[in-house]
């Protein structure tokens, strides 16, 4: 035995000691604990993100959907207006054709 060392600071000793080690356990206890909560966070939002991506393919589908129905719809009703009113439609398209041959020749001068 020690000069130091009494039944006092041995009973001290064990009992530090026994803290450390209890306090080991809670660490690798909250370790794993927090890795199995990470995992399960990872997965909820893998989930949730899987659940977004679903939705937005599906709204992006439909807006397509409605956008070439619209297309189609405005090309009908230029089209029935050309053949109502050809002349007036050759008029406009030569307008518009001399329009961006002046923008682009203004373009090209600077």
């Amino acid at each position: 035995m020690s000069l130091f060392k009494t039944p006092r600071t041995s009973l001290a000793e064990e009992r530090l000691e026994k803290e450390i080690h209890d306090l080991l356990h809670a660490l690798e206890h909250l370790k794993s604990s927090a890795s199995r909560d990470t995992r399960n966070n990872y997965e909820r939002l893998r989930d949730r993100a899987e659940g977004l991506l679903r939705h937005s393919r599906h709204h992006c589908h439909d807006t397509g959907h409605d956008l070439a129905r619209h297309c189609r719809k405005i090309s009908e009703c230029a089209y029935d207006c050309v053949r109502t009113h050809p002349w007036s439609s050759l008029a406009v398209g030569v307008g518009a054709v001399a329009l961006l041959g002046m923008l682009f020749a203004r373009g090209r001068d600077r």
